[in-house]
């Protein structure tokens, strides 16, 4: 039987010995993410490793083109990718996919998406809804001068997030007097605010000064949520904000004041703190130093290169307001990547964005005599656009790429047409109103797209037997790597 002297005598010991365990453990942990961490400046240094952003204006079909883009680098005896030089060469040897070393995200679900291409009948994936990291380690065949070939391994880090978030990060440039004042003209000077007249019309008599009612604001921005779905849905857009309510049903009650007239910034930083102006105002920066901060301060810093998606051809369809929507979201992010070519220690630390691509999707909705067309139309916009960044020493590329190939060619009655199956599996044949290589200059001539759109379609069968068909998969990757391998 143990006595009190040997009870108390026993616990320190004990105690001591769980202190050991957890310090043996915690230096163990220490010493694993001290060496992940050698391995990872090593790898920069040695120009071994390279992070690439990869986003997608809505619709763009992200997450088919990440399945695609690692089914064909792991697999080179099955993937088509003569414009890569590794896989030209028979240098590209396959692919690992791992968890992103040291990031804390989750890893992109690329074998849920797999299955769903592969199934039977073959299946989109989910769009994602939030960030995801994974790495790609790319084996590769090095010739060298006296040793002959011997393997080397390029890592590619990817990092995937919805392009509704990169909409948010002009916020960070905008106080909320700014932003209400930014809003306005938007709604004001297209048509979007026909979507919701009466939504407008509340928006635009909610007084700055008046009490706020909390029960009312929700309601209001229950409503706006669902307008700025439809802006999405109906007509295309794509500079939409809060960009978060377009994937989740949090309750941001962030608002914009359509009527600030007579109010200067100094005026309305004296109202009462329970005025709607004061209410929302605080809204609007927790939403900011909550949300939007915090994803560029951890995601953007570790960027080489930037890939974003575009749906450029149901932009094109939907008219001259959802193209002009997308130039204007290129704007505000114009200059939200860091540019330039990284130093030394800013490698490590600090890379700038090096490179940035756009890449529009889904060109095997259009012939293959349309697709170059679409590259320059899309190529118009970023000029436009990315003038100053190009100044800056920013390389922008532009690309027409779709990441699995849905359709075929065939001729009928000596007229060139697209043949494939719809999304619920009905094969049909379809020709696409000609794509001009120039944007039209004349209201009337937009009538020429007008309920033109290409239908949508499914993945095609015998994707799981076979390779993943694709177009321009290639280009883009030498776009991406063809220096780095």
């Amino acid at each position: 039987m143990t006595g009190p002297g040997q009870e108390s005598s026993e616990r320190p010991s004990g105690s001591r010995g769980e202190r050991s365990r957890r310090l043996k453990e915690k230096l163990r942990h220490w010493g694993r993410g001290a060496q992940e961490k050698s391995h990872w400046v090593a790898e920069r240094l040695m120009d071994r490793r390279i992070c690439v952003g990869v986003t997608g204006l809505s619709g763009a079909g992200k997450s088919t083109l990440l399945t695609s883009l690692i089914y064909q680098l792991s697999h080179p005896q099955k993937a088509q990718l003569p414009g890569f030089a590794p896989a030209l060469n028979g240098d590209l040897l396959g692919a690992e996919l791992k968890p992103a070393l040291d990031s804390g995200l989750p890893v992109f679900d690329y074998e849920s998406c797999l299955s769903a291409l592969m199934s039977h009948p073959p299946k989109w994936p989910q769009g994602t809804r939030d960030v995801s990291a994974m790495e790609l380690h790319i084996h590769l065949r090095r010739h060298g001068r006296f040793r002959g070939s011997s393997p080397k391994t390029l890592i590619l880090e990817l990092r995937d997030y919805p392009g509704e978030w990169l909409m948010d990060l002009p916020m960070l440039r905008m106080d909320y007097r700014e932003w209400c004042r930014h809003q306005a003209h938007i709604i004001e000077s297209d048509t979007r605010a026909g979507l919701a007249p009466e939504l407008v019309t509340r928006l635009a008599a909610l007084s700055p000064q008046a009490e706020a009612n909390g029960s009312e604001l929700a309601r209001l921005w229950n409503d706006y949520r669902g307008f700025l779905l439809d802006c999405r849905r109906e007509r295309k857009l794509s500079y939409l904000q809060p960009g978060r309510a377009l994937l989740d049903e949090e309750d941001y009650s962030l608002l914009p004041l359509l009527d600030l007239r007579g109010f200067n910034a100094g005026e309305l930083e004296q109202l009462p703190e329970t005025s709607n102006y004061q209410v929302l105002r605080r809204h609007y920066e927790a939403y900011v130093q909550g949300q939007v901060a915090p994803f560029l301060e951890s995601h953007f810093k570790h960027l080489d290169r930037q890939l974003v998606l575009v749906d450029m051809i149901g932009t094109l369809f939907a008219g001259e307001q959802a193209l002009d929507d997308m130039r204007l979201a290129f704007t505000h992010i114009a200059d939200t990547f860091r540019y330039g070519e990284s130093g030394l220690l800013s490698k490590l630390w600090r890379p700038k964005v090096n490179r940035l691509l756009f890449a529009a999707t889904k060109v095997d909705q259009v012939l293959a005599a349309d697709h170059d067309a679409l590259r320059q139309l899309l190529g118009q916009q970023l000029q436009q656009t990315f003038t100053g960044a190009r100044h800056r020493g920013l390389p922008i590329f532009s690309e027409a790429i779709a990441a699995v190939r849905c359709s075929r060619e065939d001729q009928r009655n000596g007229r060139r047409m697209l043949v494939g199956h719809d999304l619920e599996g009905r094969y049909l044949g379809f020709e696409n109103a000609e794509i001009s290589s120039h944007l039209p200059r004349e209201e009337r001539d937009w009538s020429h797209y007008t309920g033109a759109a290409p239908p949508q379609l499914r993945p095609p069968q015998g994707m799981d037997s076979g390779s993943i068909p694709h177009i321009r998969v290639d280009a883009l990757l030498n776009l991406l790597l063809g220096d780095k391998v």
